[in-house]
């Protein structure tokens, strides 16, 4: 028995979305964000990213697209079938885009040419977008999130970053397709001979009509093979290849203390035909010494989905990936490669290119750069080292004018270090520490200087809310646009796992205690602190914070460093109680304790006695060597020894909301009756039938247009609309023009 699947389907999927997408689904969302900045700096060569609550968007400044655009099953149409040096590469990335959107239970909104549209997936793999309100900016906004699977902007903000210097100006070229490859674009294009002929270098007006000759207006979609073929010789005689310095650059860039720019061209062979492709390429490398190796690749400015990878034994910097395998005797180094080239060949559906045709100038540019990079550091450094806060210290202020573009838009946390990474690998020849540079270095910074303007943190916690089943991110703007529900919660449950949010939930604890939940994945984030503050700002309403952890040196920090913000900010009536796991308590309990590598010191808290002090250097035990019976009974008895009770507003509260209450089910109580009294639903009813009827008399007459005609113009006059908003217009108008 043989069963038959459509090609699309694989796209709605997600556990097949990867293959068509290129990238497991750990990378999934790094692409998903990538593909749309991508085809927005192709458009636009600017556009703005950042968050919404739960979505994230990205805002170009261009003349707008098709919601249809999002459907899955549609026929592939894309730009990218000719070869230009632009990001993307097989247009399939919309459709990448809708699939992970509909996979996850996602959600998907389009704001363009004046309209908001929500786009809702059908089971046969088309888009119905929905349009929710007016949109009075220009351009487009797509904005989107992935259900429960968290964003990944890496790959984005990289792309963002690296949109600089020159840009290809002209059109395609007839050098850089094999008889093949001509064949196809001819086969996919929707247009007469001599309009694809204007589309190649050289080719406008007279000389494009004398090229098509006989074809001028013949479909292109008509030629065979062997018309096509003497349809490319007779390009290739009349313009020559395009020289590669025209193709465009980054340029170099004063965070990399080595630089390197080199040109060339490769062929792709032709199998059935004469004629081979010649792809003319730019080369550029940097490099910045380190003390390990790592390096990256963009593809015509942006990082490409297939992993390259640098290893370092003794004197020799080994690279390899995507087609690429070279040995270079050089020390361990940070490495930036670009190519800018209107075609690579690309290994799998994901636009992981074959680097291999490219490899003799790569390992020429690395030695050179390498070479220049090292020389640059050793006067750099001919004195004393400096620290990462000395040199985040002197770079922040153009860092942060970096990724604001001099003010303009927000910037999260993650784009103001890629902003000062490239000044720290440069001065010191190290990457500079995620986490330190969060805490210590922006964290030091912010609390003598105060925040920094328009700067945000991305979402990494959630706040559940009891009695509503509310799961809220908790970001910077998050936090900003949080308004805590009057009288709802007194008690606030930290947890450094979110795990045991499912457990609590099952069991009503949140609800029993009037206890919200809050976790940041570890240690309290910026957002959550200022969450802190959001929830303590609430005049008669004191809100007690519970704090729970596994018993380890880490753990013990997590509710050190919540106390301390809180000291650190006084005037909350917000209390910090330390609920556990500590050690004493986990080994008097028998639990399960585990032990960790020795030979450094662990910090630790410093409430702890000074022998669980040192115990916690060889030790832990976590919150899971519990089970569930055993942990909701822990939770609960800790809970109670500082509970004070439900949640009780003052009386007068109790009486408005009394009073409120009595007003709506009263109010609805009376509606009901004097719209039974009055016959409410016969005369609706009534009115209905005549106005339907003087409608359809008005269409008989002919003084009013069948409704499906009205539609299909109205359709035809403005295509983004949804049948369903013509209807919606035609039922104004009719109760508009007909009193009763």
């Amino acid at each position: 028995m043989l069963f038959e699947r459509e090609d699309w389907k694989l796209f709605r999927n997600m556990e097949t979305l990867p293959q068509k997408a290129g990238v497991p689904e750990s990378k999934l969302s790094m692409l998903v964000c990538k593909e749309l900045v991508d085809n927005a700096l192709d458009l636009c060569g600017a556009c703005e990213i950042g968050y919404e609550g739960d979505f994230f968007y990205v805002k170009d400044r261009g003349a707008g697209l098709d919601p249809d655009l999002f459907s899955i099953s549609r026929p592939l149409r894309s730009s990218k079938y000719l070869r230009l040096p632009t990001r993307g590469a097989l247009g399939n990335g919309l459709r990448v885009v809708a699939g992970a959107v509909a996979a996850s239970g996602g959600e998907l909104h389009v704001c363009t040419r004046g309209k908001h549209y929500r786009i809702h997936f059908q089971k046969d793999g088309t888009a119905l977008p929905e349009c929710l309100k007016d949109y009075p900016e220009e351009g487009t906004k797509i904005s989107f999130n992935l259900g429960e699977m968290p964003l990944n902007l890496n790959w984005a903000s990289m792309a963002i970053d690296y949109a600089r210097g020159e840009i290809y100006r002209g059109k395609t070229s007839p050098w850089w397709y094999t008889s093949e490859n001509f064949f196809e674009l001819f086969q996919a294009f929707r247009g007469s001979v001599r309009d694809l002929i204007t589309q190649f270098d050289g080719c406008t007006g007279g000389k494009a009509g004398k090229i098509a000759g006989e074809y001028t207006k013949t479909p292109a979609a008509a030629l065979s093979f062997t018309e096509t073929e003497a349809l490319l010789a007779q390009l290739r005689g009349a313009v020559k290849n395009i020289n590669p310095e025209r193709l465009g650059k980054i340029g170099s860039l004063e965070s990399w203390s080595g630089y390197w720019k080199s040109t060339g061209t490769f062929k792709v062979r032709t199998i059935k035909g004469e004629h081979e492709a010649e792809i003319p390429f730019v080369l550029e490398t940097y490099a910045a010494p380190s003390d390990m190796p790592h390096i990256t690749v963009l593809l015509n400015k942006s990082p490409i989905t297939g992993e390259v990878n640098a290893y370092h034994d003794k004197n020799t910097l080994s690279i390899f990936g995507c087609g690429l395998y070279c040995d270079v005797k050089a020390k361990p180094a940070f490495l930036l490669i670009n190519i800018m080239t209107p075609y690579i060949p690309i290994v799998t559906d994901g636009k992981e290119p074959d680097l291999s045709v490219v490899a003799s100038k790569l390992v020429e540019g690395i030695k050179k750069t390498l070479s220049r990079a090292q020389k640059s550091l050793s006067g750099a450094v001919a004195g004393k080292k400096r620290s990462q806060k000395e040199v985040v210290g002197e770079c922040l202020q153009e860092a942060i004018a970096k990724a604001s573009g001099n003010g303009e838009y927000r910037f999260s946390l993650r784009q103001l270090y890629y902003a000062v990474r490239p000044y720290v690998i440069r001065e010191t020849g190290r990457e500079p520490d995620y986490p330190y540079f969060c805490k210590e270095l922006i964290g030091g910074y912010e609390a003598e200087h105060g925040d920094i303007p328009l700067m945000y943190r991305d979402e990494r916690g959630t706040l559940y809310h009891p009695h509503s089943g509310r799961d809220i991110s908790i970001g910077t703007i998050a936090v900003e646009n949080y308004h805590k529900p009057a009288w709802t919660f007194n008690k606030v449950l930290y947890i450094e796992k979110e795990g045991f949010f499912h457990v609590l939930k099952e069991k009503k604890i949140p609800e029993k205690y009037d206890l919200a939940l809050l976790t940041s994945k570890g240690y309290a984030s910026r957002a959550v602190k200022d969450l802190l503050d959001a929830l303590g700002e609430h005049g008669e309403e004191e809100i007690t914070f519970f704090c729970i952890h596994d018993a380890d040196a880490y753990g013990t920090l997590i509710y050190e460093t919540l106390q301390n913000e809180t000291r650190a900010r006084p005037g909350r009536k917000v209390k910090i109680i330390n609920l556990g796991l500590d050690p004493e308590e986990a080994v008097d309990m028998g639990l399960e304790i585990e032990e960790v590598e020795t030979g450094r010191k662990r910090a630790v808290a410093g409430y702890l006695d000074p022998r669980w002090e040192n115990w916690l250097q060889g030790h832990r035990v976590e919150l899971n060597a519990m089970s569930t019976p055993q942990f909701l009974a822990w939770l609960e008895g800790k809970i109670r020894l500082y509970d004070q009770g439900k949640v009780m507003p003052p009386e007068n509260i109790m009486e408005e909301s009394l009073e409120q209450s009595l007003e709506a089910k009263l109010g609805r109580v009376i509606a009901d009756e004097i719209l039974e009294q009055n016959h409410y639903d016969d005369q609706v009813a009534t009115a209905v039938r005549q106005v339907k009827q003087r409608y359809h008399d008005s269409q008989t007459c002919g003084s009013q247009a069948p409704l499906k005609e009205t539609v299909q113009a109205e359709l035809a006059r403005e295509p983004v609309n949804l049948w369903k908003d013509v209807v919606e217009e035609v039922s104004e108008g009719i109760i508009k023009n007909y009193r009763f």
